[in-house]
């Protein structure tokens, strides 16, 4: 007879344990007991068994969990958009936020000076013809705006309009190095002139030598020299005081500017109109 090789042996013993296991479920059906010989049968079949465990069942979790792969993406892709969408509305809204602000605070201005105002959003910085500190508006002539008028935000003096379309204006800033304006330090009266120096403090020389100045002194605008702006806007508070003058710290913050108005006039020119002039000559 020819000898069996390992692995025939082997497959020969797992059926004969097979067919015995097969028996004994019949035997068992039929109402005998033969609890001795089941509790043998598992003692033989239990290390295969569990052996077949371990190499079965971590398949079968693979295998269960594969349609569950493409609905786990398809959750981060939707919190993704989800987590983008909500830090873009909580910019949005810091930035309504910030702007309603800046708008109310303008408005409380233009109501302490009684100016009528044109107000605009800031469309971009930008260096001019001669690479002037300038910022670029979207208000025009259409808007009634004109060269040469003052620019205004919520905490002070911008500039002033330089060009103008009919849908945008260019503003010199008040901080521009070849920039001037007449001022008034508002604790004295005095006038004298504020010179720009870009992000920098700027520069004050008072129209009297004599003039004394003191640190946090307030200075407005005035009417004084050839640049002069609409009068009473805020312009910056007293740094340092030296022999040679005094320094101003603005209180503009003009790298972040964002909501501004263009003065068009006073109230009380508003007012004055051509029937009002005529109805007075009548009388």
């Amino acid at each position: 007879m020819a000898r069996l090789r390992p692995g025939q042996q082997q497959r020969f013993t797992i059926v004969g344990l097979i067919v015995i296991c097969v028996g004994l479920l019949v035997l068992d059906s039929q109402g005998r007991s033969f609890s001795g010989a089941r509790t043998t049968a598992d003692h033989a079949f239990s290390p295969v068994e569990r052996g077949l465990n371990h190499v079965v069942d971590p398949m079968g979790n693979f295998f269960s969990g594969l349609p569950d792969v493409g609905s786990n993406k398809r959750k981060m892709d939707a919190l993704k958009r989800e987590n983008a969408q909500l830090r873009s509305e909580l910019k949005t809204t810091s930035v309504n936020a910030n702007r309603a602000e800046s708008l109310r605070r303008l408005g409380l201005l233009v109501d302490r000076t009684g100016f009528r105002v044109a107000t605009a959003s800031l469309l971009d910085f930008g260096p001019s013809l001669g690479f002037e500190w300038t910022v670029r508006i979207d208000v025009g002539t259409a808007q009634g705006v004109k060269a040469g008028m003052t620019v205004m935000n919520a905490d002070g003096l911008v500039g002033r309009v330089k060009r103008v379309t009919s849908s945008t204006s260019i503003v010199l800033l008040a901080v521009d190095p070849g920039s001037s304006a007449g001022v008034r330090v508002s604790r004295s009266g005095e006038l004298g002139l504020a010179t720009g120096a870009g992000l920098g403090n700027m520069s004050f020389v008072p129209l009297n030598p004599q003039t004394k100045v003191k640190v946090g002194d307030t200075l407005v605008t005035g009417p004084y020299g050839a640049s002069t702006y609409a009068a009473g806007i805020p312009l910056g508070t007293v740094a340092t005081v030296s022999r040679s003058g005094a320094t101003i710290k603005p209180l503009v913050g003009y790298s972040s500017l964002d909501v501004v108005a263009v003065v068009l006039g006073s109230a009380k020119a508003a007012s004055h109109t051509p029937q009002s002039q005529a109805s007075g000559q009548g009388r």
